[in-house]
Protein backbone atom coordinates (compact mmCIF):
# COMPACT_ATOMS: atom_id res chain seq x y z
CA UNK A 1 0.00 0.00 0.00
CA UNK A 2 1.32 3.49 -0.89
CA UNK A 3 2.06 6.06 1.77
CA UNK A 4 -0.91 8.17 0.67
CA UNK A 5 -3.19 5.14 0.59
CA UNK A 6 -2.02 4.18 4.05
CA UNK A 7 -2.75 7.71 5.30
CA UNK A 8 -6.29 7.61 3.91
CA UNK A 9 -6.90 4.21 5.45
CA UNK A 10 -5.65 5.38 8.84
CA UNK A 11 -7.81 8.49 8.60
CA UNK A 12 -10.89 6.39 7.81
CA UNK A 13 -10.36 4.09 10.79
CA UNK A 14 -9.59 6.99 13.12
CA UNK A 15 -12.80 8.70 12.06
CA UNK A 16 -14.80 5.51 12.51
CA UNK A 17 -13.21 4.98 15.92
CA UNK A 18 -13.95 8.60 16.88
CA UNK A 19 -17.62 8.20 15.97
CA UNK A 20 -17.73 4.95 17.93
CA UNK A 21 -16.22 6.53 21.04
CA UNK A 22 -18.67 9.42 20.70
CA UNK A 23 -21.60 7.02 20.41
CA UNK A 24 -20.52 5.20 23.56
CA UNK A 25 -20.70 8.34 25.70
CA UNK A 26 -24.53 8.47 25.97
CA UNK A 27 -24.59 4.74 26.75
CA UNK A 28 -22.00 5.16 29.50
CA UNK A 29 -23.61 8.28 30.95
CA UNK A 30 -27.16 6.98 31.08
CA UNK A 31 -26.09 3.53 32.26
CA UNK A 32 -24.25 5.21 35.12
CA UNK A 33 -27.46 7.04 36.07
CA UNK A 34 -29.27 3.70 36.34
CA UNK A 35 -26.37 2.01 38.14
CA UNK A 36 -24.66 4.81 40.08
CA UNK A 37 -21.04 4.44 41.13
CA UNK A 38 -19.32 5.63 44.27
CA UNK A 39 -16.56 7.27 42.18
CA UNK A 40 -17.29 10.93 42.85
CA UNK A 41 -15.99 13.57 40.49
CA UNK A 42 -13.10 15.92 41.31
CA UNK A 43 -13.97 19.16 39.50
CA UNK A 44 -10.60 20.89 39.86
CA UNK A 45 -8.67 17.85 38.60
CA UNK A 46 -11.02 17.32 35.65
CA UNK A 47 -11.00 21.04 34.89
CA UNK A 48 -7.20 21.22 35.00
CA UNK A 49 -6.83 18.32 32.56
CA UNK A 50 -9.44 19.81 30.25
CA UNK A 51 -7.70 23.20 30.23
CA UNK A 52 -4.39 21.51 29.37
CA UNK A 53 -6.12 19.75 26.46
CA UNK A 54 -7.57 23.09 25.33
CA UNK A 55 -4.11 24.65 25.45
CA UNK A 56 -2.81 21.76 23.33
CA UNK A 57 -5.64 22.37 20.85
CA UNK A 58 -4.83 26.08 20.75
CA UNK A 59 -1.16 25.31 20.04
CA UNK A 60 -2.22 22.99 17.22
CA UNK A 61 -4.37 25.81 15.85
CA UNK A 62 -1.59 28.40 16.04
CA UNK A 63 1.17 26.09 14.71
CA UNK A 64 -0.67 23.55 12.53
CA UNK A 65 2.30 22.69 10.33
CA UNK A 66 4.19 21.37 13.36
CA UNK A 67 1.53 18.71 13.95
CA UNK A 68 0.44 17.86 10.38
CA UNK A 69 1.13 14.61 8.56
CA UNK A 70 1.84 16.18 5.19
CA UNK A 71 3.51 14.89 2.05
CA UNK A 72 3.96 18.34 0.57
CA UNK A 73 7.48 19.66 0.16
CA UNK A 74 7.73 23.03 1.83
CA UNK A 75 9.85 25.44 -0.13
CA UNK A 76 8.85 24.26 -3.59
CA UNK A 77 6.69 26.52 -5.68
CA UNK A 78 3.20 25.39 -6.48
CA UNK A 79 3.81 25.56 -10.23
CA UNK A 80 6.85 24.54 -12.25
CA UNK A 81 9.15 26.90 -14.12
CA UNK A 82 7.40 26.58 -17.46
CA UNK A 83 6.70 29.78 -19.35
CA UNK A 84 2.91 29.42 -19.25
CA UNK A 85 2.88 29.45 -15.44
CA UNK A 86 5.48 32.13 -14.97
CA UNK A 87 3.10 34.51 -13.19
CA UNK A 88 1.69 31.86 -10.86
CA UNK A 89 5.19 30.67 -10.10
CA UNK A 90 5.93 33.94 -8.36
CA UNK A 91 3.38 33.17 -5.64
CA UNK A 92 4.55 31.67 -2.35
CA UNK A 93 4.13 27.91 -2.08
CA UNK A 94 2.00 28.18 1.03
CA UNK A 95 -0.54 30.49 2.61
CA UNK A 96 -0.18 29.49 6.22
CA UNK A 97 -0.06 25.71 5.83
CA UNK A 98 -2.21 25.74 2.68
CA UNK A 99 -0.94 26.05 -0.87
CA UNK A 100 -1.37 29.37 -2.64
CA UNK A 101 -3.89 27.86 -5.00
CA UNK A 102 -7.53 28.59 -5.83
CA UNK A 103 -8.38 25.01 -4.84
CA UNK A 104 -7.70 26.01 -1.22
CA UNK A 105 -9.44 29.39 -1.31
CA UNK A 106 -12.28 28.08 0.86
CA UNK A 107 -9.84 26.68 3.42
CA UNK A 108 -8.61 30.10 4.51
CA UNK A 109 -9.85 33.33 6.02
CA UNK A 110 -8.49 36.54 4.54
CA UNK A 111 -8.49 39.46 6.95
CA UNK A 112 -7.02 42.57 5.35
CA UNK A 113 -3.66 41.41 4.03
CA UNK A 114 -3.39 38.40 6.33
CA UNK A 115 -4.33 34.82 5.49
CA UNK A 116 -5.38 32.39 8.23
CA UNK A 117 -6.37 28.74 8.12
CA UNK A 118 -10.14 28.72 8.70
CA UNK A 119 -10.16 25.38 10.52
CA UNK A 120 -7.19 26.08 12.76
CA UNK A 121 -8.44 29.55 13.62
CA UNK A 122 -11.77 27.99 14.56
CA UNK A 123 -10.04 25.42 16.77
CA UNK A 124 -8.06 28.14 18.52
CA UNK A 125 -11.13 30.33 19.04
CA UNK A 126 -13.10 27.39 20.41
CA UNK A 127 -10.22 26.41 22.70
CA UNK A 128 -9.92 29.91 24.17
CA UNK A 129 -13.67 30.13 24.81
CA UNK A 130 -13.63 26.64 26.34
CA UNK A 131 -10.78 27.57 28.68
CA UNK A 132 -12.87 30.43 30.06
CA UNK A 133 -15.85 28.08 30.26
CA UNK A 134 -13.77 25.43 32.04
CA UNK A 135 -12.54 27.91 34.63
CA UNK A 136 -16.09 29.16 35.21
CA UNK A 137 -17.61 25.70 35.61
CA UNK A 138 -14.90 23.58 37.24
CA UNK A 139 -13.26 26.22 39.45
CA UNK A 140 -15.89 28.90 40.07
CA UNK A 141 -18.84 26.53 40.30
CA UNK A 142 -20.98 28.29 37.69
CA UNK A 143 -23.32 25.56 36.42
CA UNK A 144 -25.13 25.47 33.09
CA UNK A 145 -28.91 25.12 33.18
CA UNK A 146 -30.54 21.92 31.88
CA UNK A 147 -27.61 19.52 31.84
CA UNK A 148 -29.37 17.14 29.45
CA UNK A 149 -29.80 19.88 26.84
CA UNK A 150 -26.16 20.89 27.29
CA UNK A 151 -25.09 17.26 26.88
CA UNK A 152 -26.98 16.72 23.61
CA UNK A 153 -25.91 20.07 22.16
CA UNK A 154 -22.34 19.02 22.87
CA UNK A 155 -22.93 15.61 21.29
CA UNK A 156 -24.29 17.22 18.12
CA UNK A 157 -21.40 19.71 17.96
CA UNK A 158 -18.75 17.00 18.21
CA UNK A 159 -20.54 14.82 15.64
CA UNK A 160 -20.63 17.68 13.13
CA UNK A 161 -16.95 18.40 13.82
CA UNK A 162 -15.91 14.80 13.19
CA UNK A 163 -17.78 14.48 9.87
CA UNK A 164 -17.28 18.07 8.73
CA UNK A 165 -15.24 17.26 5.61
CA UNK A 166 -17.96 14.94 4.37
CA UNK A 167 -20.52 17.69 4.95
CA UNK A 168 -18.46 20.19 2.95
CA UNK A 169 -18.41 17.86 -0.04
CA UNK A 170 -22.04 16.72 0.27
CA UNK A 171 -23.36 20.29 0.58
CA UNK A 172 -20.78 21.83 -1.82
CA UNK A 173 -19.60 24.24 0.87
CA UNK A 174 -17.02 26.72 -0.46
CA UNK A 175 -16.75 29.10 2.46
CA UNK A 176 -13.82 29.60 4.78
CA UNK A 177 -16.12 31.29 7.29
CA UNK A 178 -18.35 28.20 7.54
CA UNK A 179 -15.24 26.05 8.11
CA UNK A 180 -14.24 28.45 10.85
CA UNK A 181 -17.65 28.29 12.54
CA UNK A 182 -17.88 24.48 12.40
CA UNK A 183 -14.49 24.11 14.06
CA UNK A 184 -15.53 26.51 16.82
CA UNK A 185 -18.67 24.40 17.24
CA UNK A 186 -16.54 21.23 17.33
CA UNK A 187 -14.44 22.43 20.28
CA UNK A 188 -17.36 23.98 22.15
CA UNK A 189 -19.26 20.73 21.58
CA UNK A 190 -16.52 18.83 23.40
CA UNK A 191 -16.74 21.30 26.30
CA UNK A 192 -20.54 21.04 26.54
CA UNK A 193 -20.36 17.25 26.30
CA UNK A 194 -17.90 17.06 29.21
CA UNK A 195 -19.85 19.53 31.34
CA UNK A 196 -23.15 17.83 30.57
CA UNK A 197 -21.79 14.40 31.47
CA UNK A 198 -20.22 15.80 34.63
CA UNK A 199 -23.45 17.44 35.74
CA UNK A 200 -25.59 14.40 34.94
CA UNK A 201 -23.55 11.69 36.67
CA UNK A 202 -20.72 13.40 38.60
CA UNK A 203 -18.46 10.39 38.06
CA UNK A 204 -14.72 10.82 37.62
CA UNK A 205 -14.40 7.62 35.56
CA UNK A 206 -16.90 8.99 33.03
CA UNK A 207 -15.11 12.35 33.06
CA UNK A 208 -11.77 10.68 32.33
CA UNK A 209 -13.28 8.70 29.48
CA UNK A 210 -14.61 11.89 27.88
CA UNK A 211 -11.25 13.63 28.37
CA UNK A 212 -9.41 10.73 26.72
CA UNK A 213 -11.66 10.68 23.67
CA UNK A 214 -11.36 14.46 23.32
CA UNK A 215 -7.61 13.91 22.87
CA UNK A 216 -8.40 11.26 20.28
CA UNK A 217 -10.70 13.66 18.43
CA UNK A 218 -7.92 16.26 18.25
CA UNK A 219 -5.60 13.65 16.72
CA UNK A 220 -8.33 12.63 14.28
CA UNK A 221 -8.90 16.26 13.30
CA UNK A 222 -5.22 16.66 12.40
CA UNK A 223 -5.19 13.49 10.32
CA UNK A 224 -8.41 14.38 8.51
CA UNK A 225 -7.05 17.81 7.64
CA UNK A 226 -3.87 16.34 6.12
CA UNK A 227 -5.84 13.75 4.16
CA UNK A 228 -8.25 16.41 2.90
CA UNK A 229 -5.34 18.50 1.60
CA UNK A 230 -3.99 15.48 -0.26
CA UNK A 231 -7.42 14.77 -1.76
CA UNK A 232 -7.72 18.34 -3.06
CA UNK A 233 -4.28 18.19 -4.68
CA UNK A 234 -4.87 14.77 -6.23
CA UNK A 235 -8.07 16.04 -7.90
CA UNK A 236 -6.35 19.15 -9.24
CA UNK A 237 -5.93 19.20 -13.04
CA UNK A 238 -2.70 21.22 -13.05
CA UNK A 239 -0.28 18.51 -14.10
CA UNK A 240 2.75 20.70 -13.47
CA UNK A 241 1.96 21.07 -9.78
CA UNK A 242 4.78 19.55 -7.76
CA UNK A 243 2.95 18.97 -4.50
CA UNK A 244 1.73 15.53 -5.56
Amino acid sequence: MSTKGSSKSMSFWLQLFSLTTLGLIPLIVFRTIINPSSLATHPQLVGSIFIVICLLGAIVGVRPSSFSWSYYETGKTAIDDSQEHETLNQKPAHQGHHHSCDQFSDHVLKIRNNVFCAGCTGLTTGAVISIYGGISYFFLGISLVNEFLVFWIGFAGVFVGIVQHHLYRALSVRSGFIRYILNVVFVLGAFFLLVGANQIVGNIAVDFYVLCVILLWIFNRIMMSSTEHERVCMQCDIESCKHI
